[in-house]
């Protein structure tokens, strides 16, 4: 653990998705996130990507002249000061677009953890709580400028939800809605038109499990499989960037087969495509694993 106020912030996310009215619990939690959110940004050094131009103008005494462009000007229009060019370059902060695939299946939360395997887990230590601190302290951290948006899938899909539109109370209140139909949120962000916006984008999954209807049939099962690889892999071919965050909460789940693939490999699956993959062992490094993802994301735009 990082951040010695990250308890604190578990049992107001909490106190939150119980008491939606509770503004203390609610300041507190995005206080925190934006703080740690900023401090990981800077610890990984996650920058927005730039890009370089070339600017040329009519040379006012400064600046470096550019001859060729001179010269080409002299042939055109005769030799005067106001055919006299010079250039500097430019650097442009490119457009980002963020979208955030949040898994909020029944087993990320406490009280399925307590029904099917005994676990007596308080909702500040539930996987869903590490990953809603997650998400919010990347929302937080990268600020209110940034185009954000957000989807989560447990039986159904819901999204795309933005600034505009309570993202962050989905965030928050979301305490498991059925199996993981991650193939139904990238369809929702494909049939939006997402994936086809300009800038760079960058996709965003956090799930602990493999795409499923969440029947144990594995007929469909395994059609859910296969339509979640064809939908990234759509995204890949429009030049999005995902990164794919595996979440191990149960060392019982780590073989279990559902559909065709476990866990491992679907992972591979999904890496082999030209995702950055990711595998997290333990939900308390969630966070850091969510921003150090990103900075490796970072580095191919």
């Amino acid at each position: 653990m990082i951040f010695p106020d990250e308890k604190r912030l578990r049992v107001a996310c909490a106190k939150c998705m119980a008491e939606p009215s509770n503004i203390r619990a609610y300041d507190t939690l995005i206080t925190g996130c934006r703080s740690i959110g900023r401090n990981l940004l800077r610890f990984y050094h996650i920058i927005p990507p730039t890009s370089e131009r070339m600017i040329y103008k009519t040379y006012d005494g400064t600046g470096i002249i550019s001859y060729h462009k001179t010269i080409a000007e002299f042939c055109n229009k005769g030799k005067s000061l106001d055919g006299m060019l010079t250039y500097r370059r430019i650097r442009d902060v490119k457009k980002v677009r963020l979208a955030l695939l949040y898994d909020d299946s029944n087993s990320m939360t406490s009280w399925w953890r307590k029904q099917a395997l005994q676990q007596n887990l308080e909702e500040g230590d539930a996987p869903q709580t590490y990953a809603k601190l997650a998400c919010l302290s990347l929302m937080e951290g990268l600020g209110r400028d940034m185009e954000i948006n957000f989807w989560k899938f447990g039986s159904e899909a819901r999204g795309p939800f933005n600034l505009s539109s309570n993202m962050y109370k989905e965030i928050i209140g979301s305490n498991g809605s059925g199996g993981t139909r991650l193939d139904l949120a990238l369809q929702s962000m494909i049939d939006n038109g997402w994936h086809r916006r300009p800038g760079v984008k960058v996709a965003i999954v956090l799930t602990d499990g493999i795409p499923e209807v969440g029947r144990s049939v594995y007929a469909e099962d395994v059609i859910v499989n296969v339509r979640s690889l064809d939908l990234i892999k759509k995204l890949l071919q429009n030049k999005v960037h995902v990164l794919y965050l595996q979440l191990l909460t149960d060392e019982s789940r780590k073989y279990k087969k559902s559909g065709g693939y476990t866990l491992l490999e679907f992972g591979n699956d999904v890496q082999r495509m030209g995702c950055e993959y990711m595998t997290i062992n333990n939900k308390e490094s969630l966070m850091e694993s969510l921003f150090k993802g990103l900075n490796m994301v970072s580095r191919k735009i």
